[in-house]
């Protein structure tokens, strides 16, 4: 199995630039006989550490709480607002105990 990431099959002149053409003949008769031989699928997975690392310190230094969201309940709670439903209420519960 190939997935290709550019969204072209290397396998389909149509699909590759034209610069790409003669390395990709080459190439491509090399990955056939080559996934031929493999037992089962492999897949690689590569990540871009520096995005990774910058998703996880935004994620470490979000507050767990959100104030506005807690603000806009306790306001509604106050005014009389904020109403539940008791058939969600018993829906939820029994969900969670299945």
């Amino acid at each position: 199995m190939n997935v290709y990431l550019n969204g072209t099959d290397p396998s389909h002149p149509s699909d590759v630039g034209s610069s790409q053409r003669a390395d990709t003949a080459a190439t491509s008769a090399a990955h056939v006989e080559s996934d031929q031989h493999l037992a089962e699928d492999t897949t690689r997975l590569s990540t871009d550490s520096a995005a990774v690392k910058s998703l996880t310190a935004k994620a470490l230094t979000a507050p767990d709480v959100r104030q506005d969201k807690v603000e806009a309940l306790r306001q509604a709670i106050q005014n009389g607002d904020y109403t539940i439903d008791p058939a969600m209420v018993a829906q939820a519960l029994i969900r969670e105990s299945e």
